[in-house]
């Protein structure tokens, strides 16, 4: 996959890309006015990782510049986690409960009169404009569950799991949610190959 600087992922203006890199590393880390818990320190190097297998891809991400970018230490990394497909993986986790988030939310917003599959593609699409990185690590973690059974099965578990819960939060049947799936995973594309947009057809 392609990669490209943060703003510039598929024509769109700067602001979604350049606040979510600014987050997490984009640019050098302010120095903290406090001391931070493991618990945030830990959530820093998650979302600092998933950028960078976002952009980078499984094989082409190192967890020095993982390190580097959560303004950690690589032998912290490894404290944490026991190499770099625990890491991967628990960004998958990580991703996959945004996701979740995000359907919860459609699912409670709807109103009787509401288009269910029109519910959906917002969710998605509001994904796709605020935190454009998870869903480009979502297609480098499909990537890497080709070639790595230790990688696939949790992934393979984990998108079923959305889908069934897509099901089960909008009352929607399977063909519904799953030609969502598919609008989404075209947007997944289109991101990750910075296609104009007239190719997204989600929203």
């Amino acid at each position: 996959m392609a990669t490209f600087a943060p703003g510039r992922a598929s024509g769109r203006d700067n602001a979604a890309l350049a606040a979510e890199s600014d987050a997490v590393g984009g640019r050098a880390k302010p120095k903290r006015t406090r001391r931070l818990s493991a618990q945030e320190r830990r959530a820093d190097l998650l979302e600092a990782a998933v950028i960078e297998f976002a952009e980078n891809g499984y094989h082409g991400s190192r967890t020095a510049d993982i390190a580097g970018r959560a303004g950690v230490s690589q032998p912290y990394v490894y404290a944490l986690f026991p190499d770099k497909r625990a890491l991967f993986l628990a960004c998958h986790d990580w991703t996959t409960e945004r996701i979740k988030e995000a359907l919860e939310k459609a699912s409670a917003d709807l109103s009787g009169d509401d288009d269910v599959e029109q519910a959906l593609d917002r969710a998605y699409r509001r994904l796709f404009e605020e935190r454009p990185h998870q869903v480009l690590f979502q297609v480098q973690a499909h990537a890497a569950a080709t070639a790595d059974p230790a990688i696939r099965e949790p992934v393979r578990r984990r998108f079923i799991e959305l889908v069934e819960l897509s099901e089960r939060l909008s009352g929607a049947p399977r063909d519904l949610v799953l030609r969502h799936v598919a609008r989404s995973m075209l947007g997944n594309v289109a991101l990750a190959l910075d296609l104009p947009p007239e190719y997204h057809t989600v929203g």
